[in-house]
């Protein structure tokens, strides 16, 4: 009988001390089909022809003329940057906290809803201070769609004040 314990207990650490070494083999030992990704640092704009760029800031631009005349003296340009709007988060939220950004991602999808197809690309309009945007589309037709994203301040329980994007309007301009 006391062979036998002895030759049970000899074979569990045995088999025990093999399968300790397993993960270190495992991770030391490249896998063939290991597929590798890419971190993407060249802007959304700078992949596009050169062509498509132009026409969408062309088609935004006079988005901005149709704001202009909307709005009168309460717009005015030289208050806000244009942004290519698929690079937001490159030129922008990426700055942000994790919940402002995150905000401002359900601002800008909750606009978003509003595409009908034939719509082209959102461009968007940040204010220089980073308080407001407005995201502007052109619709297949010729007029233009306009949302107004703005930052307001929300107490959370901890009494701590986060920054929280909200879509206040959105417009159709013609």
């Amino acid at each position: 009988m006391n062979k036998k314990w002895i030759t049970i207990t000899i074979s569990g650490a045995v088999i025990t001390g093999i399968l300790s070494l397993t993960p270190a083999f495992a991770t030391s030992t490249p896998k063939e089909n290991a597929t590798t990704f890419k971190l993407v640092t060249v802007p959304a704009e700078q992949q596009q022809k050169k062509e498509v760029v132009d026409r969408l800031y062309k088609s935004w631009e006079n988005g901005i003329i149709k704001i202009e005349e909307s709005k009168g003296e309460k717009f005015k340009k030289d208050d806000w940057d244009l942004i290519y709007g698929v690079d937001i988060d490159r030129d922008f939220t990426n700055q942000l906290s994790d919940v402002e950004a995150q905000s401002f991602f359900m601002a800008l999808n909750e606009a978003k809803k509003e595409y009908i197809t034939g719509d082209s690309q959102y461009g968007i309009l940040l204010s220089k201070d980073h308080k407001a945007a407005r995201v502007v589309w052109e619709r297949s037709n010729g007029s233009f769609h306009i949302a107004d994203i703005v930052l307001k301040i929300k107490s959370t329980i901890l009494n701590k004040e986060e920054n929280i994007w909200t879509l206040v309007n959105q417009e159709e301009l013609h």
